[in-house]
């Protein structure tokens, strides 16, 4: 984990909080105390969320930077979002968002849960209107959210995909 975020994490949760914090995160990425998380191939959108997370930032310090690489990243995770943060509860990433990226709290005014919220926004920026988190299929909740459990089916498929879908289907205009 960067220093910045751990630092931030500290201020912000105590440093005993922020230790679980640590330690569950790396656990749930299956990281060694001290490794780098790396984009891997179940990273495709990073670049993306990071970029989103950037746009609605309290400030450009690199504090807020971390803490948006820690979120990116933490997006491919199987669990729920504040699970896989390794943060104690939902409302602990809530208020997070809010301390970091007020003007992105603010849009989530249905109180989507985040992971869904992140990947709707970069789904909406590229006019896909069928769009999920990348791990819905993993998800004990996923009954909730989809109609089908077919993970083919026509609403099931990552934004990428998608997004790649539309622009090779879309007409060729004459050059």
């Amino acid at each position: 984990m960067e220093r910045p975020l751990i630092e931030y994490l500290q201020r912000r949760f105590g440093t005993q909080q922020m230790l679980r914090i640590v330690q569950r995160w790396h656990a749930n990425f299956g990281l060694a105390e001290g490794q780098i998380a790396r984009a891997g191939d179940r990273h495709q959108e990073y670049d993306d969320l990071v970029a989103l997370l950037g746009e609605y930032a309290r400030d450009r310090s690199e504090e807020i930077a971390a803490v948006a690489r820690w979120l990116a990243f933490s997006c491919t995770g199987e669990n729920h979002l504040w699970e896989d943060l390794g943060l104690p509860e939902r409302p602990a990433l809530t208020s997070l968002m809010q301390d970091c990226f007020p003007q992105l709290r603010a849009l989530n005014c249905q109180n989507m849960r985040w992971k869904k919220f992140f990947y709707k926004q970069l789904c909406n920026r590229a006019q896909v209107f069928a769009c999920q988190a990348p791990s819905c299929d993993q998800c004990s909740e996923f009954s909730l959210c989809f109609e089908s459990s077919d993970p083919q089916g026509s609403s099931w498929e990552f934004p990428r995909a998608l997004i790649l879908r539309v622009q090779r289907d879309a007409p060729k205009l004459p050059s």
